[in-house]
């Protein structure tokens, strides 16, 4: 699923019976329920960020795709919290121990009743019931409502954002493009005809491994060096890009060096379009797009560029047409192959 899931629970200092406990709900219930769903899962006091644990916290809370509380011992903090994830319309999973009682207020929230006992969790009672309510959530597309009344605006909402600049060179500098990236948490997609200008931006290599480590999700798709459209862009004097045989060799050296990235890290994936056009440039993280189109009258650098957030209407359809160029652009399935 690529998704994100923050644990709202009761902490304690290291050593002590609470800490022990959740950490334990973590490891052999949460986590491996996590596992099977492809989800990253963490704890605030996972987190390795500079600032505030406060604010990372809510951060966590209003962005992510799930949230798990574990309400056993009644924890003050853990409700505070919950409460902020019902108000932003999170999808909220409640874990607490056999034996205490579900408060009123949130008796309505999917729970799991657990125990620690070996036999239970060597059978994976409580891991298969918290697959079953993802899987649940996840045949809803993830909707959730905040619970206290009708067609309330969630907490944290974002209002809608289109900026239109001029030329793509005025966006700003590589910083401010590379900023992208370091701000994606759950996704990240980046378009190009060969992607080498993003390789030569500073620490781009190391930031995105760091990024699919903390469980976002990257897709980089570039021109095939064999795509019949390559010699269009090459041809036109607008592009700048080079001789054709030096474009193709770029694109395949690019390609190369990408891929090797994806061979330890499961949340990097890197396709090549063959066949269909690539007019567009996209870039894209959980919050923003960028777009511009490939023209024939200009530069590349002198287009037009639009950023929109992703609450806009422009942001689901170039979502939509990045889909299709990464499911036509496939590998193609051996078996398939005669």
């Amino acid at each position: 699923m690529n998704k994100r899931c923050f644990v709202i629970s009761p902490i304690g200092k290291e050593g002590s019976d609470i800490r022990e406990h959740t950490d334990d709900v973590l490891e052999f219930i949460i986590r491996p329920a996590m596992e099977e769903l492809n989800i990253y899962v963490y704890r605030a006091d996972h987190t390795q960020q500079i600032g505030r644990v406060t604010d990372q916290m809510f951060h966590a809370i209003l962005n992510e795709d799930l949230c798990i509380a574990i309400l056993t011992g009644y924890n003050p903090n853990v409700f505070y919290e919950l409460a902020i994830a019902q108000s932003a319309a999170r999808p909220v999973i409640i874990l607490i121990e056999k034996g205490q009682d579900i408060p009123f207020d949130v008796h309505d929230l999917r729970a799991v009743e657990y125990d620690l006992r070996p036999r239970p969790l060597r059978d994976r009672i409580y891991v298969n019931q918290i697959v079953e309510i993802i899987r649940s959530l996840d045949a809803g597309n993830w909707h959730v409502e905040v619970p206290f009344g009708n067609k309330l605006t969630p907490l944290g909402s974002k209002s809608e954002k289109i900026n239109v600049y001029d030329t793509v060179e005025s966006y700003g500098t590589s910083d401010r493009w590379l900023n992208m990236l370091e701000q994606a948490n759950k996704v990240f997609d980046v378009t190009g005809i060969s992607l080498r200008w993003w390789t030569k931006l500073p620490n781009f290599r190391e930031i995105l491994l760091k990024k699919a480590g903390e469980g976002c999700h990257i897709r980089l798709l570039l021109m095939h060096q064999d795509n019949p459209a390559l010699t269009q862009y090459v041809d036109s004097h607008t592009m700048r890009l080079g001789r054709h045989d030096q474009v193709a060799t770029e694109i395949s050296d690019t390609y190369a060096m990408l891929s090797e990235l994806t061979l330890d890290e499961t949340n990097i994936d890197i396709r090549q379009v063959r066949s269909s056009d690539l007019r567009m440039q996209i870039t894209r993280n959980d919050d923003s797009l960028l777009f511009y189109p490939t023209l024939q009258s200009v530069a590349t650098d002198q287009a037009p560029l639009i950023e929109c957030s992703s609450d806009s209407d422009f942001y689901r359809t170039m979502l939509g047409e990045f889909e299709a160029l990464w499911n036509l652009s496939a590998p193609a399935d051996p078996r398939t192959i005669t």
